[in-house]
Parts: C-alpha cells; sequence; structure tokens
C-alpha cells in the first residue's frame, strides 16, 4: 500500500521540533528525492498512491519527521471510485470503458469540446459497436484528459466541483472572483489530495489537542490547512507563503467560511520570509508546531531544474532550497528560545 518511513531510526537533530512535512504530488526522480532526503536530515521518502483514499489514483511523495503510527483516516471516507464520486454518469458508461478511478489531473481545455464532438461523431456512427481500435483511442483521450461521460455516446470533460470533491476539498473551493472552469482546473492539477495527507498528518491530533500554529510554504489552494481543519486540529495560527494571488484568495476565503478563530498571516514570496521576519513572526507566536511545504510546480528559467534531459520538470531546486533555508532558521531560532 505505502512505503511507511522508520521513526524508531530517526536521528537526534531530525527528531527536535519543530515538525516538518515536504510533500509533493509531481513525478519527480528517485535521484532527486535521493537529494531532498540529504538536504532533509536523510530522513526516507514515504510514497502512497491515492488510490487507497480516493477516486483518483496518483503516487504522491513525502519526507517527514512525523511518527507513523497510530493514524487514521478522515471521516466519513470520500467516495473511492469515479461512479461513486459522479453517479449521475453511471446510466451512460460503456461497458467497455472500465476506469474506476481518475489516472491524472488535466487542466488542458484548449480543442477539447471539437475532441469530444469528434468523439461524439465516432460513437454514433458506429452505433456503439467500436472496433477495439476505436476504443483504445477514446479510452486514451478518457484517461489523459479526465473525460467522462456526460450523455448517451457523448463526452465532456470533468467539471472543476467534480475534481474538487474528488480530491476532497469543499464544493466551490476554487471559485473566486472571475475565474474559468480552465483556471479551477489549473490551480487543482497540482494540489494535495485531501484524505491521502490527513491521514499522514493525523498524528498530531492527539500531540496537540489544544491545536497547532503552523508554517505552511508554497501553500497553494490550501491542502494542509483543510486537511488539518476536517482532522479537527484547531488552527491557532497559520503563516503562509504563496505567490499566487488567486491561490492566497482561495485561502482566505476558505479561512474566513470555514470559521477559523485563530490568525491568518499571508506573505506573497517566500524570499520575504527573511531572518527579520522570521524572528518577528517567531516572537508572535512563540515558534512553530509544524513546517510544511508543497513542492512548488514553477518553471522559472533561472532556477536549477532537474538535470538536462531528465523528464521531471515538476522539480525546482532553488524553491525547495528556499523550504530549507528557512526551516533551518526556524529549528535553530527555536533551539536558541529553549
Amino acid at each position: 500500500m505505502f512505503q511507511p518511513s522508520p521513526s524508531n531510526g530517526i536521528n537526534q537533530v531530525a527528531a527536535k521540533p519543530p515538525f516538518f512535512f515536504y510533500g509533493s504530488v509531481v513525478n519527480i526522480s528517485q535521484d532527486w528525492w535521493g537529494k531532498i532526503s540529504q538536504f532533509l536530515y536523510g530522513r526516507e521518502p514515504e510514497f502512497v498512491n491515492t488510490q487507497f483514499f480516493s477516486a483518483i489514483s496518483r503516487k504522491e511523495g513525502y519526507v517527514h519527521n512525523l511518527p507513523t503510527g497510530n493514524r487514521f483516516h478522515i471521516l466519513p471516507k470520500p467516495p473511492m471510485t469515479i461512479e461513486e464520486a459522479i453517479p449521475h454518469t453511471k446510466k451512460w458508461w460503456p461497458s467497455w470503458d472500465t476506469r474506476k478511478q481518475l489516472s491524472c489531473i488535466s487542466s488542458e481545455t484548449a480543442g477539447l469540446s471539437l475532441l469530444c464532438e469528434r468523439l461524439g461523431r465516432v460513437l454514433t456512427d458506429s452505433r456503439g459497436l467500436l472496433s477495439s481500435e476505436q476504443q483504445r483511442d477514446i479510452l486514451h483521450h478518457c484517461r489523459t484528459l479526465n473525460l467522462l461521460w456526460v450523455g448517451p455516446r457523448k463526452l465532456g470533460p470533468i467539471e472543476p466541483e467534480y475534481l474538487e470533491a474528488i480530491l476532497g476539498y469543499p464544493m466551490n473551493h476554487t471559485q473566486v472572483g472571475e475565474n474559468n472552469s480552465s483556471e479551477r482546473l489549473q490551480t487543482l492539477k497540482h494540489c494535495f489530495q485531501i484524505n491521502t495527507l490527513g491521514y499522514h498528518l493525523s498524528v498530531l491530533k492527539s500531540m496537540f489537542p489544544e491545536g497547532l500554529t503552523m508554517l505552511s510554504l508554497f501553500t497553494g489552494i490550501g491542502g494542509a490547512e483543510v486537511a488539518l481543519h476536517r482532522l479537527e486540529i484547531k488552527l491557532k495560527a497559520v503563516v503562509s507563503v504563496e505567490d499566487s494571488e488567486t491561490k492566497r484568495k482561495i485561502l482566505k476565503r476558505w479561512w474566513e467560511s470555514s470559521g477559523q478563530t485563530g490568525d491568518l498571516v499571508q506573505i506573497e514570496a517566500v524570499q520575504r520570509l527573511t531572518t527579520n521576519r522570521l524572528e518577528t513572526l517567531m516572537k508572535k507566536f512563540g515558534g512553530f508546531d509544524l513546517v510544511i511545504c508543497q513542492n512548488p510546480c514553477i518553471h522559472s528559467p533561472n532556477s536549477k531544474m532537474a538535470a538536462e534531459g531528465d523528464k521531471f520538470p515538476g522539480f525546482d531546486f532553488s524553491l525547495f532550497y528556499e523550504f530549507v533555508r528557512v526551516l533551518q532558521r526556524v529549528r535553530s531560532m527555536m533551539e536558541r528560545k529553549r
């Protein structure tokens, strides 16, 4: 099911608070996971497939110093298949489309309506009696573009609200301002699956019964915050660093609509999290219980991406090292305070 990182052999440096958690939902090479591990006190990465927690099958990887025992699931457990998550489509689903879960998250919308029209004509002209080659072609598009059956012999893209539900977010979580379906799908493409992340963070509930203070780097649309809230862990304070204005608005709106009573501090860029700023925040909140980082999927021409020719463009080492810098500063400040 997954590969737990051994908690018993954790070295004394890594065991010191605060807890840290680095997660990635993009395909990173084993070499890069090795480098990530080296910069995070030698902690071995833990890999898990979201198929055991939701209606999407995708590998997520984590490096952290949390204990691995006594984890529990967010309840109620979510739908585990597409059919359960979007039941009204069941009556249109052909027997030869055997998909049970989404296999990717696609934000591609250019030319999608024309493609669906073309596939619809193929289905209509064949009266449902497709050749095996035609079936394979249609299934290829379905798997790579998240196409669903939206009518008799009719395919269409998944709507953002259904994808939000499959990923464990509240309905219309990404609907802010004037952003359209394509923009909403783009914000969902690289976010955590809430139930999967929540299972790994669940150990914090018994450790912080009064709630916790969190520093969240490259927050995205607030996956960690939503997961902790659904675990019923009080968020006493969250300092969130996120460069996307849209994603900052999404988190801010969720924070207010979910009735959070703690403090939310939003910072636009990790480079603004200087030593002086950290010291001010540490003094204000008394330190951080958890420092969490979601791998930022930002393609900067000046960043040290995966090695040339490597097919893993989702890892930006310069931004990852900003997380390492901040984590080390926070840990040294808390060590001095002790």
